[in-house]
């Protein structure tokens, strides 16, 4: 469980915020840390960045200190125009704290932080850096930022938040976001979190969310009516994942004026997000091909076993118990003989 968490409060006369961009990594290595950087309208009118970060705390240098751990990172924030120009610059600390060594390694553990930059209209280079104040080791990531305008009076809508959970009253919404990007813990189905901007009260649009497979096959859809009861309407809506097996998934929202099929679209998002075990290679994508796969060094019935299990954490945990006996160093985080080996099957 993240130690702590995002908490984001929705009132009915409030600003929302957020949605979570999925970063995709080139090796198998798991990111150091993970952050969201999302589009939404201001109150002003003003295009507004919403930047979430997220790092475990086994990336991160504790000392102890007293009867606690202490730890201190840097972050740096920095927008960049085409021209490499800065728009934005921000650098700060944070210095989470625990009380036991076994937190200070923990993978599943993490220290978080969240903040909001009013942003010109643009598209934008956004670069992270994240330094460690006692090993001096830095960490560095980047993406493209694409900062809307707001301004004009026309239909529009947000980035896209995939949600950890929410919980409502009757005046409020609670949203966690899920800042990796990884919908696996979700049980059947997961949320997501957006909001559309009517020019006018009583304006309509036609929503509709698709998600698109490999060679862009459509896995889900579904359109419903919005109405603009307020020029903000905040919408949260449940996605099922039973027809979802893992990999890595385009989430589209596009509206329209109506529900014709070569009705022009009046505005779009779209994000990348993955369904994933946290503790297999980003090369395992079906549990049951990659049992197949282990033909060359695994019994049949060890293969059957992992196959015939119905459960999806069970298949994953008697896998990753089989995988258990070839990992050179137990105690870590990932297996590089499982890694090897899957490179090598890739």
């Amino acid at each position: 469980m993240i130690k702590r968490i995002f908490c984001i409060t929705l009132l009915m006369a409030l600003p929302a915020l957020a949605q979570v961009e999925l970063q995709q990594k080139n090796s198998y290595e798991p990111p150091h840390f993970y952050f969201d950087a999302l589009n939404f309208k201001a109150d002003s009118g003003n295009s507004r960045l919403d930047f979430y970060f997220q790092i475990p705390y086994d990336e991160i240098q504790f000392v102890k200190s007293g009867n606690e751990f202490r730890s201190s990172y840097e972050i740096s924030l920095q927008l960049a125009g085409s021209d490499g120009t800065p728009e934005l610059e921000e650098v700060w600390d944070e210095r989470p704290s625990c009380q036991s060594y076994d937190e200070t390694t923990s993978r599943t553990i993490s220290s978080s932080t969240q903040r909001h930059f009013i942003v010109r209209p643009g598209s934008y280079t956004l670069q992270v850096a994240v330094t460690d104040s006692e090993t001096k080791k830095t960490y560095m990531a980047q993406r493209i930022f694409v900062a809307r305008d707001y301004s004009a009076p026309t239909l529009s809508i947000s980035d896209i938040m995939l949600l950890k959970t929410s919980t409502s009253s009757s005046d409020k919404r609670i949203i966690i976001p899920d800042v990796d990007g990884n919908v696996i813990s979700q049980k059947d189905s997961f949320e997501i979190f957006y909001e559309v901007y009517f020019p006018e009260l009583r304006d309509s649009t036609l929503a509709t969310t698709e998600i698109f497979g490999t060679k862009n096959k459509v896995l889900y859809s579904n359109a419903e009516w919005l109405h603009g009861m307020k020029t903000t309407q905040r919408i949260v809506s449940s996605i099922p994942k039973d027809s979802l097996a893992m990999g890595v998934f385009r989430l589209n929202i596009s509206l329209r004026d109506s529900a014709s099929d070569d009705a022009p679209i009046t505005a779009n998002a779209t994000r990348l997000f993955s369904i994933h075990f946290p503790e297999l290679p980003l090369s395992i994508t079906d549990i049951d091909k990659a049992a197949d796969e282990l033909r060359y060094i695994a019994s049949l019935s060890t293969i059957d076993s992992i196959k015939t299990a119905t459960d999806p954490l069970i298949k994953e945990k008697i896998f990753i118990r089989f995988w258990q006996n070839y990992n050179p160093n137990p105690s870590s985080r990932t297996n590089p003989a499982m890694e090897e080996y899957y490179n090598r099957v890739a």
